[in-house]
């Protein structure tokens, strides 16, 4: 069993003012292992700390230090998120990730090795120093009312899914597990930065025990929410980014297929470009077996050519599944809305006049009618149609067994 750390027991308590020889403030230099940085400006405060904007000073090189201020900390989750990012950023090289250059135990002005060896009153900190990151959040432009056309957001997602690449092409993968607007920086070039790796899952998780959850509510696909991120994850967070990012719309204001439970592009975002509109819908599933598994994948079908014009339609009973398949499943869709819709017409008014056999058979007309659309949703190479009336066949047989072979005696 890995040893736990002790509780924090550090003065002055939680949400206290740091003692007057430990402030920070502009002017201030701090000195670390590989140099010295003169305090700038202030860039973020949060709760367990802040970011500074620092110089350098053998050659003037602008870099952020992120400080996590210890006597802040209500428990130790603060300080394992800050080790995990600055161990997972040290081990990563790429023109859009910011680069770690040291982390060091402080005092406010040097290094110390270990809290022991602090003064008296003195509050130790955690500094990570890395890249200073100049623009704008993509939270920030959306609350500055800028609206991305299809080139802007189609380059957005480019320059993303090829950062996604790098970092899950990595042995084993680095899953961000937090994309949303707040940690994506856009440079004036309009080249996007991913930032923030507090989250960061660097080593795969068992299917029999999930990891502990983090990420940001409403960008976290449902196999994240259980515990088991995985590369796909991030595509879905990055994918919601994008609508919110074209919408202005918060995650929990976007329209969703009641049938599905994913994203409505249609009714979101209109008037997407082709490419754009195959990678966003493919990253969206909610289910993650249904969603593409890389982001190889997602710049394909970003960057690949349209489909092929359909053919005309063929004298035969049924159409070819590639010229077909589309009306088929938004017919299936409101096939299968409708059947879930009728269930609730048919138990909320007539609960209490049928009886509880009857209401039991009833249910093999919703059903039916639930896996015919399902079964034309998800077809497969096989026509929606005849997927549909398999599944439907299949429901309905069961569901005859259970009626009148195993529900009357039970």
């Amino acid at each position: 069993m890995a040893a736990q750390r002790p509780a924090l027991r550090l003065a002055p308590p939680s949400g206290a003012p740091l003692s007057p020889e430990s402030a920070l403030q502009p002017g201030r230099h701090v000195r670390g292992r590989a140099g010295e940085y003169r305090l700038e400006r202030l860039l973020g405060e949060g709760g367990f700390g802040a970011t500074w904007l620092a110089r350098r000073g053998a050659d003037g090189h602008r870099v952020a230090l992120k400080i996590l201020a210890l006597d802040r900390m209500a428990d130790w989750k603060a300080l394992e998120l800050f080790e995990r990012e600055g161990k997972v950023l040290e081990g990563l090289m790429h023109p859009q990730i910011p680069r770690v250059h040291e982390r060091f135990l402080s005092d406010g002005e040097a290094v110390v090795s270990s809290i022991d060896q602090l003064p008296t009153g003195v509050q130790p900190r955690w500094i990570l120093v890395q890249d200073y990151i100049e623009g704008r959040s993509l939270r920030q432009m959306i609350a500055d009312r800028g609206r991305l056309d299809d080139a802007g957001a189609a380059a957005l997602l480019r320059g993303l899914l090829r950062v996604l690449q790098y970092l899950h092409g990595r042995h084993p993968p680095v899953i961000h597990r937090d994309i949303h607007p707040g940690n994506i920086i856009v440079g004036a070039d309009q080249r996007p930065t991913l930032v923030d790796f507090g989250a960061t899952q660097d080593r795969p998780t068992s299917d029999k025990g999930g990891s502990t959850t983090v990420g940001t509510f409403g960008y976290m696909p449902l196999e994240q929410l259980m515990g088991r991120a995985r590369p796909a994850s991030d595509l879905y967070a990055l994918a919601v980014t994008m609508v919110v990012a074209l919408t202005h719309t918060e995650p929990d204001q976007l329209p969703i297929t009641e049938a599905t439970g994913k994203i409505d592009l249609d009714r979101a975002a209109p008037t997407l470009s082709p490419g754009l509109r195959r990678a966003l819908s493919a990253m969206l599933e909610p289910i993650v077996g249904q969603r593409i598994a890389s982001a190889d994948e997602a710049l394909a079908l970003l960057e690949g050519p349209a489909p092929p014009a359909l053919a005309p339609a063929s004298t035969t009973a049924l159409a070819p599944v590639s010229a077909a398949a589309g009306p088929w499943h938004a017919a299936g869709s409101a096939l299968a809305g409708a059947s879930l819709l009728g269930a609730g017409v048919i138990y909320t008014a007539f609960f209490n006049q049928l009886s509880e056999t009857m209401l039991v058979r009833i249910s093999i007309v919703w059903v039916s009618g639930l896996a015919i659309g399902l079964g034309m949703r998800h077809s497969g190479d096989r026509h929606p149609l005849v997927n549909g009336l398999v599944w439907g066949g299949v429901a309905a047989a069961l569901l005859t067994v259970f009626i009148f072979g195993i529900f009357p005696s039970l």
